[in-house]
């Protein structure tokens, strides 16, 4: 018989309850020593009863720890256990009382199969439920922080969940990423607008200034000459003021939203350009000094000035950051050559410089230098040469030769004989000069504002078009990526389900990577295969029991049929006729239905065998053995007594109808030529043929039957053979001898 040895693949974690299954393994292969030595049915009965115990303490253990562990199906378990532990007394009853080694096997099959789907069919569905409640007794080393962690996460978030968290995590990078480029350029380009607005008002900012500057000097002239001279000139220079500061409160309404610091001083300007006329009116009421009514002019210009110097602040190339600087020294410097008009015309007023006065002349001096050398460091040499020809036109030579007789006129105590309004003239001329290439510079800034605002607008659209094309392109990896992925890991799934439920047919054509997911498909089609072989192996082997099988089932149908039929002619032997025949008597008895027999015997026919030889009466015996099968209907039955004495049992068949199957049987032997040898025949053969009906009155058993149908045809032998004769019942009773029919 079948022995199964352990594996401990097939253990379930607990220790109990696999100590359990190995004793009832042992207890299998105990019955299948038992059965394979054929021990005395005590020992099997004795083996089973310690199985049926122990069956039933491992049921009550198991079912213990399934209910510790909370398993969802264990109603369903408890159910199965019951079954079984009724099946097994009545196993034992079938082993006990089987009698062939089939039954047997077909047992100790059962109880193999029963435990192996115990073990890996049902108790291997709580293993893991097992081993999460902590009631596993395997030993398993602590893993690490990392290993606990990526289990935490494949414990709470599925494969394709993951995958695309792997692909989210670098799109939701790259689009931030591209949110903060974006936000970069467009705060660029915010900077970039805003300088565009303050570009726009740098000419009405030159305008104003040098307006503003203008009058602060016919201001410190009417002051110092107590307001004799310049009167006229400062009413009709008010008039040119009031008309820039509207020009630039006009501008400033069409300018976006600036730079908060930026914004402030524009306001810080706006209040001091509404303070103007009250400073006016202080001028014309002799309430100012010409140091105070300076002071006022010089900051109210200084915050006009330091609008452009802001956009500094802004996000500028490093071009228009040049030219910036160079124009806000380009105003300083025009802003020193006004102060210094003033003092200059203030001091020809009153003849004579104060040490403070000429001190603060001295230094415009110096501070007119300094912000040339800035100048001329920050522009482009098309500008520098222009400055060139500012520094030696005439309007500048004058100058120069104007501030030199100012020097030696103070040297000489000479200064009140020189012209007042002549000085104002020079000094006026020359910072014209500073306006215009203050206007041509502003022009180029604002040129180059422009270019860069249409720089920076087409590289957003730029940078907006390519962050848009890398972050589709990225998702649409990152898409691609998570179906190269998900997509075989299913398709491998459905593989190994279908594979797990008989199906061999599917197998991976493409190819993949040296990587898992290759080893996978690898591993997945190297048990494909192995299966296949087994399912071959498997086929061939049951193939050949089959084979085996029809073999012995036709071996022993062979002796079966060796043992009931005669082996010269074919025909059935006494044994089976009378097994056959009390069937039938039975059937005849309880429905009350006709059946008939015949003894047949030919006549003279060891003549035959003395005549031609033994060879040739086997075969008479066979052709008249033919002869009779091929006249009977298929539900009768022929069968050779012994000799040549022949029987035919006759069902659903009355006394005369048997008769005239007799007479039929008794005409074709008598036509019946035998061939025998190469030359001779046997064309003289005649039968003599007793036939009865079955009487339950009068037969109880086939033997009385045969007995009748002997009698019959004994009476026919009398008579003279080749004669059919009829038992008469009714003569038999009264004579006690038969009476014949010569048919």
């Amino acid at each position: 018989m079948q022995r199964l040895a352990w594996d401990e693949g097939m253990s379930v974690g607990v220790e109990a309850i696999d100590n359990d299954h190995k004793q009832l393994l042992a207890l299998i292969n105990e019955i299948s020593d038992a059965i394979d030595r054929n021990k005395a049915p005590a020992v099997i009965e004795d083996v089973f009863a310690q199985l049926e115990a122990y069956v039933v303490e491992h049921f009550s253990r198991e079912e213990a720890l399934m209910r510790q562990c909370r398993y969802p199906d264990l109603k369903a378990h408890i159910k199965q256990h019951r079954q079984f532990t009724a099946k097994v007394p009545e196993l034992k009853r079938e082993l006990l009382n089987a009698d062939s080694t089939e039954v047997a096997a077909e047992i100790n099959l059962f109880l193999f199969d029963w435990l192996m789907n115990h073990i890996v069919g049902e108790d291997m569905c709580f293993a893991q439920l097992a081993h999460d409640s902590g009631l596993s007794t395997t030993k398993q080393r602590t893993p690490s922080y990392l290993r606990r962690m990526t289990s935490w996460l494949g414990n709470r978030l599925t494969l394709g969940r993951r995958i695309f968290l792997t692909a989210l995590i670098p799109i939701v990078g790259v689009s931030l990423l591209s949110v903060l480029v974006l936000w970069i350029s467009v705060q660029r380009f915010y900077h970039v607008q805003q300088l565009m607005g303050v570009t726009a008002i740098v000419q009405e900012i030159n305008d104003l200034s040098h307006q503003l500057q203008m009058e602060r000097g016919l201001s410190a002239g009417v002051i110092s000459s107590e307001y004799v001279a310049f009167m006229p000139s400062l009413q009709s220079q008010r008039q040119l003021t009031d008309q820039a500061v509207v020009d630039f409160l006009l501008q400033l309404q069409g300018l976006p939203d600036l730079d908060p610091l930026l914004a402030a001083q524009i306001q810080i300007t706006r209040h001091k350009l509404d303070e103007l006329a009250g400073l006016r009116e202080q001028i014309d009421s002799g309430s100012l000094t010409v140091i105070q009514s300076l002071g006022y002019y010089s900051t109210l210009i200084d915050s006009l000035q330091k609008i452009p110097e802001g956009t500094l602040k802004l996000g500028m190339d490093s071009d228009l950051v040049n030219s910036m600087t160079a124009y806000t020294a380009l105003l300083h410097m025009k802003e020193a050559a006004g102060v210094q008009r003033a003092i200059g015309t203030q001091a020809i007023l009153q003849g004579e410089f104060s040490p403070g006065l000429y001190q603060r002349y001295a230094s415009l001096l110096g501070e007119q230098r300094s912000f040339s050398k800035v100048f001329n460091q920050f522009v482009s040499p098309e500008q520098q040469q222009l400055w060139q020809d500012h520094i030696q036109s005439p309007e500048a030579l004058r100058m120069q030769g104007f501030e030199s007789l100012i020097d030696r006129a103070i040297q000489d105590g000479r200064l009140s004989t020189l012209d007042s309004l002549r000085w104002f003239e020079v000094t006026s001329a020359r910072i014209e000069g500073l306006k215009t290439l203050a206007d041509q510079l502003g022009e180029v800034i604002d040129a180059r504002a422009i270019a860069q605002v249409n720089e920076l607008k087409w590289g957003l659209v730029i940078t907006t078009i390519t962050l848009l094309i890398i972050l589709s392109l990225t998702i649409l990896l990152s898409w691609l990526l998570n179906r190269s992925v998900i997509d075989p890991v299913r398709r491998m799934t459905r593989a190994m389900t279908r594979l797990a439920e008989g199906e061999r047919d599917l197998r991976f054509t493409e190819h993949f990577a040296r990587d898992e997911l290759g080893r996978m498909a690898a591993a997945y089609e190297a048990c494909r295969r192995s299966l296949l072989r087994a399912d071959v192996a498997y086929t061939v082997s049951n193939h050949r029991q089959q084979v085996e099988l029809q073999a012995r089932i036709r071996e022993k149908e062979r002796f079966r049929v060796l043992a009931s039929t005669d082996p010269l002619t074919g025909a059935i032997n006494r044994r089976k006729f009378t097994e056959l025949a009390e069937n039938e008597i039975e059937r005849a008895e309880r429905y009350s239905r006709p059946l008939s027999v015949m003894m047949l015997d030919l006549d003279h026919f060891k003549r035959v065998n003395d005549t031609y030889g033994h060879a040739a009466g086997d075969d008479v015996l066979r052709a008249f053995y033919q002869t009779c099968y091929g006249k009977v209907r298929s539900t009768d039955i022929v069968s050779r007594l012994g000799g040549e004495e022949f029987a035919i049992l006759m069902p659903e068949t009355d006394m005369r109808q048997a008769l005239e199957l007799a007479a039929r049987i008794r005409y074709a032997i008598s036509q019946l030529v035998v061939k025998v040898g190469t030359r001779d025949r046997v064309n003289t053969l005649t039968v003599s043929i007793g036939v009865t009906a079955w009487d339950c009155a009068q037969a109880q058993t086939i033997s009385d039957m045969l007995e009748q149908a002997d009698q019959a045809l004994y009476y026919a032998k009398e008579l003279g053979r080749d004669r059919v004769v009829g038992y008469d019942e009714h003569c038999q009773l009264e004579t006690g001898k038969a009476r014949a029919l010569d048919v």
